[in-house]
């Protein structure tokens, strides 16, 4: 399929980018850049970035759009006295694919600075040890980034507590076999999608206003989402997700969200049940204009659905998930041809989410 080669930049740069939760301001700068034609911008002090369409009349049915800006990262808790640095996980990680991962700590100086993930090597283990099936535990792992001792990672290299730390991963793209390989696809990718679909839109009348919001500290929890309902009140919402792909690793029958199947369309996990009207006349939609998706109901899992549904008076929501492989993980795979069914998805959402619509629900 045709490749938007602007839509791919998009979509490196904002993977590329730095976002541990709560420490999103390097990825809401990239956003700024990309969104700032398609409207008014704004942003709240937990850096939730919100995006008024120009095309907005006020007075209307709103639709709001959310994609969370943060992903799973992870923080320096204290220094040892041989200079390595104990961390914690902000968000839920496969710990398991921790050790041995390349990372990059920010400094005193807001410098990212490189260091490795290490455990006890294999070599100073005890038989006991090595021959102990168990997963790996986030205290006996630490984070070397060269120092000596406590004074040389101090005085040298810069490190404090209280620092956010991310893998290195960088973005690149398979293009003859279009694989999208990066870091942090929950939930850029959806990020991208949700500005592409914007930007695609740029001077179109839709039936209701939108706005936008990339928010903030999601793999913490729905909490920021809790915030911005309260500067949207929205009327009904399109939450993006970066999702986890399950299509190696699972029998045939149970697949829900593979490549190369487009988007993923929830109908539950367990923080939300996504409005069942909205849902099917989604799902109905996209077989009407001939758009892959997919369905799935989730064992696990959350999103800002839960509190949009939930805050105010509510505002039913459903979720656009693009397929992920190795979500919360430092190195995920995805699809450009997921990414644009996804656009297309959401593009038609909008051009035919109508008040009438929206009060037969």
């Amino acid at each position: 399929m045709q490749v938007d080669k602007t839509a791919l930049q998009m979509i490196a740069e904002l993977s590329d980018a730095p976002g541990a939760p709560g420490f999103e301001d390097e990825v809401v700068a990239v956003a700024r850049r990309w969104c700032a034609p398609i409207g008014e911008l704004k942003e709240d002090f937990l850096r939730n970035l919100y995006i008024h369409r120009k095309e907005n009349k006020g007075g209307r049915k709103v639709v709001m759009l959310d994609a969370h800006s943060d992903e799973v990262g992870l923080v320096i808790h204290s220094i040892k006295p041989n200079g390595t640095l104990r961390f914690l996980m902000l968000g839920s990680w496969n710990k398991n694919a921790l050790i041995g991962t390349k990372v990059l700590v920010r400094n005193a100086d807001g410098d990212y600075i490189p260091g490795i993930i290490a455990a006890k090597p294999v070599h100073f283990m005890s038989r006991a040890e090595e021959d102990r099936p168990r997963f790996a535990e986030i205290d006996t792992m630490v984070i070397d980034v060269g120092a000596v001792s406590y004074e040389d990672a101090v005085e040298n290299f810069h490190v404090r507590m209280g620092e956010p730390v991310i893998p290195a991963t960088k973005f690149s793209y398979d293009e003859k076999r279009d694989l999208m390989f990066g870091r942090g696809f929950d939930c850029r990718i959806g990020c991208a999608a949700l500005i592409e679909a914007l930007r695609r839109l740029d001077g179109k009348e839709l039936p209701c206003d939108v706005i936008a919001v990339l928010s903030t500290q999601e793999e913490l929890g729905p909490r920021n989402s809790k915030v911005t309902v309260h500067h949207i009140h929205p009327d009904i919402a399109i939450v993006m997700e970066g999702c986890p792909a399950d299509d190696t690793f699972t029998p045939a029958y149970a697949i829900q969200t593979a490549l190369r199947k487009g988007p993923m369309f929830r109908h539950l996990d367990v923080s939300a049940i996504c409005a069942p009207r909205y849902q099917r006349w989604a799902l109905d939609l996209a077989a009407k204009k001939g758009i892959p998706v997919q369905e799935s109901v989730r064992q696990g899992g959350g999103n800002n659905a839960a509190s949009i549904q939930t805050a105010l008076v509510g505002a039913p929501s459903i979720v656009c998930g693009i397929p992920v492989r190795y979500a919360h993980s430092p190195n995920c795979i995805s699809t450009y041809y997921d990414f644009e069914k996804a656009v297309e998805m959401v593009i038609a959402l909008l051009e035919n989410i109508t008040p009438e619509m929206i009060e037969a629900l």
